[in-house]
């Protein structure tokens, strides 16, 4: 690993991507010790684990997601992006000689959340590739390669909506809107045989007789404008038609379909980007109103339900009641990033008010005692992100990046790590 002080940052305009050019530290490298990988796989099979009464909640039809619940009816997500705490220098060189629990341990403490909707492919294939080639192309080839093999069939991406459509095309292909893709060029960019609009998906269906000759790789989330405004309609004909919903389902190798008639409330059959995963976990506390925090004496004195959780992740309840740490809110399904996030302490009537505001907008929250940003140096904050997958029946670590912010930009002084033209990303391998 090379001191962030000497690092050169080079620009990345060869990706093709509306989100371009990309800055790279040329020259630093972070290396994760064996253990650190499979302490993170540990928690990735968990995970999925996780996600059995999750898919048993959204169930609607005998055929959902067939291909990705086993014969021991255990859901695989098979393949999760984990954003952490980023890891220093002096932990990853401590951590060598540290059991794999505690390591294991260590990090339910300081993950902000696993997602199973992985995005943005040709930019993690080709930010450090060498010779055309990464480590992370390789391995999210061989997970996809390993899916075909199963099933004999191709995989297409879908995009459920016509914003989520263009919005990938853009972003993800480099496209304009409107613009023609072959097959083949979204095999080059992507590792997926297809990508298909909601109208291409339509076509595709009446031509095969109301069948679907492909595995889904299925891009549910609501576009940026939902989830900055959550009481926005967005209109998503494949999901709200009955048949197009089970013929998704039924061939789908992500959990995130809902049906659009579950309210927003309705945390036991919403899994679209969910969290619910994360009490399972042991990584959140849960609340469905402002009052869950507390004693119902309305002395706000903190639960003991809230305090027996801030104590299992190593948080003395009382700096939390104090005001003197303080707490991060996300919404428990629906949103991605760092939408309808709130922080602060819990002392805060301003920070409270916004909660009651936004439960009753987006549903219920998920809380987490407000992780210690990294820093390096008196320059720079930074997360850790990673990727597992699946190959050959094994959680496997395929590369991830550090994601590095100028401690004096704006995101960085409002607690959002996640993408900005201020944003340096550096290899973790």
């Amino acid at each position: 690993m090379n001191p962030i002080g000497s690092i050169s940052v080079v620009e990345r305009d060869d990706i093709k991507s509306s989100l371009a050019p990309f800055c790279i530290a040329r020259d630093y490298k972070v290396q994760y010790p064996e253990v650190v990988k499979i302490a993170l796989g540990e928690l990735y099979v968990e995970y999925n684990a996780a996600f059995k009464p999750l898919v048993a909640a959204n169930h609607e039809w005998e055929s959902d997601y067939r291909f990705v619940i086993g014969q021991d009816c255990n859901p695989l997500n098979f393949a999760v992006q984990i954003d952490m705490v980023g890891l220093s220098d002096e932990f990853l060189q401590r951590v060598v000689g540290m059991p794999e629990a505690e390591v294991r341990e260590t990090f339910r403490r300081s993950i902000f959340e696993l997602e199973n909707s992985i995005a943005m492919y040709q930019t993690l294939e080709r930010l450090f590739a060498k010779g055309g080639e990464s480590g992370f192309k390789t391995g999210w080839r061989a997970a996809l390669d390993d899916l075909r093999r199963r099933f004999g069939k191709p995989i297409a991406l879908l995009a459920v909506t016509d914003q989520k459509h263009a919005a990938m095309m853009t972003s993800e292909f480099g496209k304009d809107p409107g613009e023609l893709m072959a097959n083949e060029e979204v095999l080059e960019l992507s590792g997926f045989d297809k990508f298909f609009s909601p109208e291409e998906f339509q076509q595709h269906m009446t031509v095969n007789g109301g069948e679907c000759k492909y595995l889904l790789f299925v891009r549910a989330s609501d576009p940026i404008t939902k989830l900055k405004k959550p009481d926005e309609t967005v209109e998503s004909p494949l999901i709200a038609n009955p048949l197009t919903r089970q013929l998704i389902k039924k061939n789908a190798l992500t959990f995130n379909i809902d049906n659009p008639s579950w309210s927003i409330g309705d945390a036991h059959r919403r899994i679209n980007d969910t969290k619910w995963y994360m009490p399972t976990l042991g990584m959140a506390f849960p609340i469905g109103a402002e009052t869950d925090l507390f004693y119902p004496e309305g002395n706000h004195r903190l639960s003991e339900q809230f305090s027996a959780f801030l104590n299992s992740v190593g948080v003395n309840p009382g700096e939390i009641g104090s005001g003197r740490q303080a707490l991060r809110f996300k919404p428990a399904q629906g949103t991605y990033g760092c939408y309808g996030h709130l922080r602060g302490p819990i002392t805060d009537g301003v920070l409270r008010s916004k909660l009651r505001r936004e439960l009753r907008r987006r549903g219920p929250y998920m809380v987490q005692p407000e992780l210690e940003a990294s820093v390096i140096g008196d320059k720079y904050t930074f997360i850790d992100r990673v990727f597992y997958a699946y190959i050959k029946d094994k959680p496997t670590f395929v590369g991830g990046f550090r994601s590095l912010l100028p401690l004096d930009s704006p995101e960085a002084k409002s607690g959002r790590n996640h993408g900005s033209k201020f944003t340096i990303l550096a290899e973790i391998f």
